[in-house]
């Protein structure tokens, strides 16, 4: 069985994805939310220093830039976000050409991404990708932890072993652009790091990993 499985921020799309949709989304559902984009800043910048974890960070986010959303709405803006982004030229033309080696292999894909799921399955949409494995978000709170690093590989055990696969078992290939991936990475049969960084190319490659440059 040959599973094929990318993450989505700087790997299938050629930029991070969560701040631009909080300013995308304040703009859509709450134009006078981008007054606040100086406290989402100072946020980050304590989360870079340790003050709090991402999940935190996340959740802060949301809850500053978005608000009290439903879940229907947050889709819909996920879509236009994710039309917009695409039709910017806003995806990995490298990355692309793995997916469809990948689809004449007859590979099972997914995408496996710490963004959330409500905006992430509309990128898939855009790339005929089924399944999405991502943070999730019920309105208030993230649900399940963030989907980043050893929750990320447990979430992707967890969908292959309800495909009855086993990752051990299985043609495996991941990609992905951070090394907070390295628990899939790790475990890969073919892992794919790609990078602009000459520097964490060499870092990867130290690792056995395979580059991929996305200059």
């Amino acid at each position: 069985m040959r599973i094929a499985i990318y993450d989505l921020d700087n790997t299938l799309t050629r930029r991070a994805t969560f701040t631009p949709f909080l300013i995308f989304a304040a703009r859509r559902i709450a134009l006078w939310r981008l007054a606040l984009l100086p406290v989402w800043v100072a946020m980050m910048i304590a989360y870079r220093a340790g003050l709090y974890d991402r999940t935190t960070l996340k959740t802060g986010g949301m809850k500053l830039m978005v608000g009290k959303v439903g879940i229907a709405t947050l889709q819909d803006v996920g879509r236009e976000f994710a039309d917009r982004r695409v039709a910017d030229d806003g995806l990995m033309p490298a990355t692309l050409a793995l997916l469809e080696e990948d689809r004449r292999q007859g590979a099972r894909i997914a995408i496996a991404t710490a963004a959330f799921e409500f905006y992430a399955a509309a990128f898939a949409k855009h790339l005929d990708i089924d399944t999405v494995i991502g943070t999730r978000w019920d309105g208030r709170s993230i649900v399940g932890g963030n989907c980043y690093g050893e929750t990320k590989l447990a979430r992707v055990r967890a969908w292959a072993a309800e495909q009855n696969h086993q990752l051990e078992d299985a043609e495996f290939r991941f990609v992905s652009d951070s090394f907070a991936d390295a628990p899939l990475l790790d475990l890969a049969y073919e892992p794919i790091f790609i990078s602009a960084s000459s520097r964490k190319r060499e870092k990867a490659k130290a690792r056995g990993w395979r580059i991929i440059s996305a200059d």
